[in-house]
């Protein structure tokens, strides 16, 4: 109370009179104060911080300034800008590598993906000259969540699994940092996406403890709106009613946080699971109402298909068509939109990544054998003196042996970057005859088109063809070089291709209907298939199709 008295009692005259790490602790104690106030601080911290001449603390100015106006997109990226602008030339120093993050932050929040990968891998090359690891942690959670957005879950969950590890290595004082907090916050959301719902709600609580323990509170209400979707899919509808209905209070229920928007959408689905539908329709209409074609996301999809589902079963043909011609849209700019930021992704960050990692290795293996080389020859000086005739035959096998063994390691790393590296199934415990009787069992199921039924999983399959679950799997694998669910999904979407290509009714069917047609259980899905498949989205393939 006493602190906060002491921030409402600050004059403009007294901010002049004081220290640069007074009005630097006076900015951030004055967080919830108005921002007229804020301002005066700041103004005062960087007048003085220019007068002295010290870039860093003119930095932490414009950074005050960049708080200020956070909302403000337009203005945050002038005061970031001026952030680089001061402190490019600085060496051994946070910045510009702090600048260049968090322009890439602000870039990603207004959807310029492609820049704000720019930013971040700008942000990489600073870090990585100044050796900060904690900075390159960042980084690494940051071009995650790029990942995340384009629904390539699994991949940015190992990034967010090696950071949470990295991080727990570094003791009790990293707890508090912001970097261990958005990391937990990824690890449940995550967790949520690949439906391993016990290990999200794990995170959930360690997540929400730390949120509430420190100064970084603002992640709070990203927790609830976690935990909400969490509750929903553990069928814990009260709970998750709750947990989004505060989030959504917390959050001010800002349109353009895309998690205000999943809020709506779970809480849509929750009271239609409860047969409440006037409530389910009122908050899967505050989607549609916010979405645009600019801030659309894959996460919210299933609003419109919710939607659709319900003008179609109360005949509402006016709004059947207004979604149908939304979700359309939304599909073709949004897959055009990821395919590039995918494509960026892959040759501007995952190909030199993974070529530093090869040199990184092959210096190693280059450095392990010069070391042992060098121990050789000093070992070899003493065996001159007793046995050289020893010396020149355990010298050239060891040479021979380290040169094999480097030869070795550089065809691993060759293989990597071909990206021809397969995994081996054993087969030890298949017979040749067992596996042709499977095969042949799976051509008929290809054949009767098994593959349309939707809900299909492998031990559905494995029942219906009369064979072991575990031997299916590793057939599969083994002949057709993919997982069970890549199967089953490039199956339909080639027999979609086909229907497509060959069959006019076909083509005149909605995108719905040929998702439910060929086995899809929803849009999204039908879609993210479809592109992996084929490099573009259906409606693209038919527009090609029907010239």
């Amino acid at each position: 109370m006493q602190k906060q008295k002491e921030v409402d009692s600050i004059s403009s005259d007294s901010l002049q009179q004081k220290l640069l790490v007074e009005l630097k602790l006076l900015f951030w104690k004055s967080e919830n104060k108005g921002s007229v106030l804020r301002n005066k601080i700041a103004s005062a911290y960087l007048f003085k911080a220019k007068k002295i001449m010290d870039k860093e603390k003119i930095a932490d100015g414009y950074q005050m300034f960049l708080s200020i106006y956070k909302k403000d997109s337009h203005i945050s990226l002038q005061y970031v800008d001026s952030i680089i602008g001061v402190t490019k030339e600085l060496k051994n120093n946070h910045y510009p590598s702090t600048g260049y993050m968090m322009k890439g932050n602000i870039l990603s929040a207004i959807e310029q993906y492609d820049e704000a990968l720019k930013a971040y891998l700008i942000a990489k090359q600073y870090a990585e000259r100044n050796n900060n690891a904690q900075q390159l942690i960042g980084l690494k959670h940051n071009i995650a969540l790029l990942k995340t957005t384009l629904g390539k879950e699994k991949e940015a969950l190992q990034v967010y699994r090696d950071n949470y590890n990295s991080l727990e290595k570094q003791g009790s004082v990293i707890k508090h940092s912001q970097i261990y907090i958005a990391t937990l916050y990824k690890l449940s959301d995550s967790y949520n996406g690949i439906k391993r719902y016990d290990s999200a709600y794990f995170y959930l609580k360690k997540g929400i403890k730390a949120s509430l323990s420190n100064k970084y509170k603002f992640y709070y209400p990203n927790f609830l709106f976690i935990y909400g979707i969490n509750s929903y899919h553990r069928e814990e509808y009260q709970s998750a009613i709750d947990s989004l209905r505060k989030a959504l209070v917390l959050s001010k229920e800002d349109v353009n946080d895309i998690n205000v928007r999943k809020g709506y959408l779970y809480l849509g689905k929750i009271y239609l699971h409860l047969k409440e539908e006037g409530k389910a329709l009122y908050y899967l209409k505050k989607v549609d109402e916010i979405t645009t074609e600019s801030n659309y996301r894959l996460e919210i999809g299933e609003t419109f298909t919710l939607l659709l589902d319900y003008y179609k079963k109360n005949k509402d043909q006016h709004n059947q068509l207004e979604i149908m011609e939304k979700m359309l849209r939304y599909e073709s700019i949004s897959n055009i939109k990821y395919n590039r930021l995918n494509n960026s992704i892959v040759k501007k960050y995952d190909i030199p990544q993974l070529i530093k990692d090869k040199d990184q290795l092959i210096s190693e293996i280059r450095n392990d054998n010069k070391f042992l080389t060098y121990t050789s020859i000093s070992f070899s000086v003493f065996l001159i003196i007793s046995v050289s005739s020893f010396y020149i035959y355990f010298s050239k096998k060891r040479k021979n042996k380290y040169k094999i063994q480097l030869n070795k390691e550089l065809e691993k790393v060759k293989a990597i970057e071909d990206k021809k590296v397969k995994v081996v199934k054993s087969n030890k415990d298949l017979s040749a005859k067992l596996i042709k009787e499977i095969l042949d069992k799976l051509n008929d199921f290809e054949c009767n088109q098994g593959y349309l039924k939707n809900d299909l999983t492998l031990i559905k399959v494995s029942k219906k063809i009369k064979t072991n679950s575990t031997y299916l799997s590793k057939v599969i694998n083994m002949e057709k070089q993919k997982n069970f669910a890549n199967y089953i999904n490039d199956l339909r979407i080639e027999y979609c291709v086909s229907q497509i290509e060959t069959n006019e009714k076909f083509r005149q069917y909605s995108i719905k209907s040929i998702a439910k047609e060929v086995g899809f259980n929803n849009i999204q899905s039908f879609a993210k298939a479809f592109f992996k498949n084929k490099g573009c989205n259906p409606v693209e393939y038919v527009k090609r199709v029907t010239g």
